[in-house]
């Protein structure tokens, strides 16, 4: 994996590599395509770039990029079609399974960001009924 070529022209925080990483992470996990392999090579190549970055950033005393790379997760996981799709959750599940142990992606520090922009459904006050029931008037005796 080390002499693929996907991210080796991009050594910076660019929107080049944002657009290739989306690329990269849908692949991952749309069911158009098959085999559990993608999410793995998703994760060493992302790895792999991270790591060269990590060296160029502790020679240039810079910022390491492990929050550019969780804000761009994030950014894929509310903005991605694929990433939302009901097949495609057996994929993204390993996808994000993998990239948690590889440290790449910090689970608590997603959930964080959730409950700090006030997503609904994470509050154990909010009362959740099957979709058959919201389209019904509920009245209680």
């Amino acid at each position: 994996m080390e002499t693929i070529p996907f991210f080796d022209q991009i050594t910076d925080y660019s929107p080049e590599f944002a657009e290739k990483l989306d690329t990269l992470l849908t692949w991952s996990v749309t069911p158009f395509q098959y085999g559990d392999h993608r999410p793995y090579a998703v994760v060493k190549l992302l790895r792999n770039w991270r790591d060269k970055v990590v060296e160029q950033a502790t020679q240039r005393d810079s910022t390491s990029p492990d929050e550019f790379i969780h804000d761009q997760l994030f950014d894929w996981l509310d903005l991605s079609g694929a990433a939302g799709e009901p097949k495609s959750l057996r994929a993204l599940a390993l996808l994000l399974g993998e990239l948690v142990k590889s440290e790449l992606f910090l689970y608590t520090n997603y959930i964080q960001r959730l409950i700090a922009r006030g997503e609904p459904g994470l509050s154990y006050n909010e009362v959740r009924l099957p979709k058959y029931l919201t389209s019904r008037t509920l009245t209680y005796d």
